[in-house]
């Protein structure tokens, strides 16, 4: 969100280094078997293993390019190891080096070589969850209880479906699937409601929490029975007073549901169109000119914006 919401998702540009370099560098002429570094943005360097498993002096060669690294005026070193190399780690660590963040195959670790903090942002800073607030002709939200809700004073209550958004998925395509996911309903996304921003929540990252408007264009209920213990369809009104209810439970006065549910019945009950509150989505295409992972405009051909403005 990766940083992904503020800070210009600064640790994405990582992944793309080995493509953004000035000219590379490699020691004893023998890049395949030896430590090499390439230059990257914002004058930083990427150090770059030899293939194949982690041999003797591997300690003696990074020594030597640090030190060419140091001697270029370099700044933020990054070490791309993969998993089958993670024997370097602890070398790399005795450089100086320490993880920036981890996938699925490999590790990036960072060495921010200057006398000053690092100014280089955390990785992932944020996850991003989507409830969606479905509402039928009849003016009925479509909710769900959990099997297992996250605290006890949530368990039991009745709830909007949802969940997090994957990577590299549409804030308004990932609401429309948990929806469909736990309910089996297909609806439409129409607007981005609110959003809660919190802090400490999984693996200590900050969350982003969406509720989103959404038109329903089915109506059977068919629950995901491994996540979701009961779901239904409930006037907006009684919604209201469900998330009141639950506010009390969890000591305060009005959580974020029962901000959004009221100021939502109000817009009902003064015959506001709903499709006219919060942000709607506008697709547009992505510029040109973008070098790749510097930013998110060149992973697609299109982008979307959430505002109040509609077209």
């Amino acid at each position: 969100l990766a940083r992904r919401m503020a800070l210009g998702c600064f640790w994405a540009r990582t992944a793309a280094l080995p493509a953004l370099v000035a000219r590379g560098r490699s020691l004893c002429g023998a890049a395949a078997q030896q430590v090499s570094w390439t230059e990257a943005r914002f004058s930083g360097a990427m150090v770059v293993l030899p293939h194949g498993p982690i041999q003797p002096g591997l300690s003696e060669q990074l020594d030597a390019a640090m030190a060419e690294i140091r001697a270029a005026g370099r700044k933020g070193v990054w070490m791309r190891v993969p998993i089958e190399q993670s024997a370097a780690i602890p070398v790399a660590a005795e450089q100086g080096f320490r993880y920036h963040h981890a996938e699925a195959d490999h590790a990036m670790l960072l060495n921010w070589l200057p006398p000053t903090p690092c100014p280089v942002p955390d990785f992932a800073t944020h996850v991003i969850g989507m409830g969606g607030m479905c509402i039928n002709a009849r003016g009925e939200v479509l909710l769900v209880k959990e099997l297992k809700a996250a605290t006890a004073t949530s368990q039991g209550n009745w709830k909007l479906p949802g969940g997090l958004v994957n990577l590299g998925e549409e804030l308004d395509q990932a609401v429309a699937r948990e929806v469909f996911e736990e309910t089996g309903v297909r609806a439409d996304f129409l607007s981005l409601l609110a959003v809660r921003h919190q802090h400490g929540a999984a693996f200590g990252r900050d969350d982003a929490y969406c509720v989103c408007l959404l038109e329903p264009r089915s109506s059977e209920i068919t629950i995901c029975e491994a996540e979701i213990a009961d779901a239904t369809w409930l006037p907006l009104a009684e919604y209201y007073e469900v998330t009141k209810a639950a506010s009390a439970k969890q000591g305060v006065e009005e959580n974020f549901n029962a901000y959004v549910a009221r100021r939502v019945l109000a817009a009902a009950e003064a015959g506001q169109p709903l499709g006219s509150l919060g942000m709607a989505v506008t697709v547009k295409d992505a510029p040109r000119g973008y070098l790749p992972g510097v930013t998110g405009l060149t992973s697609k051909p299109s982008y979307r914006i959430y505002s109040g403005w509609r077209e």
